[in-house]
């Protein structure tokens, strides 16, 4: 195997890991702390409270950011806000990911 081969070989392997590193983990529910910033796998209701129920406020699109600045105490609702938006709950079934 001369040298060009193994550069090309090199190259394409980091290629692949580079691709992989910009995929999001999946995970059941993310564990989204004060201050956090993560993103929405889908379109995503800001609602007035912690409920289904509840009025929406606004959507955040698929791949939006969301501020947690909260979590209910069953952990299935996150408070927080999208950019520039108030603060309102969001389900925390999953559709939460790479906070940070």
């Amino acid at each position: 195997m001369g040298r060009r081969t193994s550069v090309r070989i090199a190259a394409a392997s980091f290629g692949a890991l580079g691709v992989m590193a910009l995929m999001p983990a999946a995970t059941a529910h993310a564990e989204a702390y004060s201050g956090e910033l993560c993103n929405v796998d889908q379109n995503t209701w800001v609602r007035t409270s912690a409920s289904y129920g509840a009025s929406v406020m606004y959507t955040i699109p698929q791949y939006g950011g969301f501020r947690a600045v909260s979590a209910h105490p069953s952990w299935d609702w996150v408070y927080g806000h999208g950019s520039g938006q108030p603060d309102g709950w969001i389900p925390n079934d999953g559709r939460l990911y790479g906070c940070h």
